[in-house]
């Protein structure tokens, strides 16, 4: 599941649990399933996280490498 389609389930949820008429027996499977779909967004987060500082290190890396310019004779 991609981390949209976890967005999009939350928030059907949310606006299902918003519903004064829902049974509460089926309000809190809802938000137990709404608490795991939140986990699993909040781990692709962090996993998206350390993927970005990763490559951030890496274009530091690169900009403080000094380049020698060679010229010809």
């Amino acid at each position: 599941m991609t981390f949209e389609e976890i967005i999009a389930q939350l928030s059907e949820i949310s606006a299902t649990l918003e519903n004064a008429s829902l049974p509460l027996e089926e309000g809190i499977e809802l938000y137990g399933k709404g608490l795991e779909l939140a986990k699993q967004a909040i781990a692709m987060l962090k996993e998206a996280k350390g993927k970005i500082t990763l490559l951030t290190d890496e274009l530091g890396k690169l900009a403080d490498t000094a380049f020698e310019v060679k010229e010809d004779d």
